[in-house]
């Protein structure tokens, strides 16, 4: 699957919904970070194979400026585009 036609990298997104069923196999705070995320203004990094955007984020959430914090995946159904908005700090 290629990304998702309507969004590209640089793109700013709101995550708006956690996806079910997320797991912190290893152990590094997986689902908090993804409910961190939640209605902030992140850019997107850039995409998967399947389609999932990369998101590069601070502890709290907040759009990191590099890779290295957390690079996390989510699917393009559980966010929504902004227009015109800078990433939240």
């Amino acid at each position: 699957m290629k990304p998702h036609s309507k969004l590209k990298i640089g793109d700013m997104v709101r995550p708006v919904k956690v996806p079910p069923g997320l797991h912190d196999a290893a152990g590094i705070g997986t689902p908090q970070i993804f409910e961190r995320i939640l209605g902030k203004t992140l850019r997107i990094e850039g995409f998967d194979e399947q389609g999932n955007l990369e998101l590069n984020v601070l502890d709290d959430g907040s759009q990191a400026s590099d890779y290295c914090h957390h690079t996390i995946w989510i699917e393009p159904d559980f966010v929504e585009a902004v227009t015109d908005a800078t990433p939240t700090i």
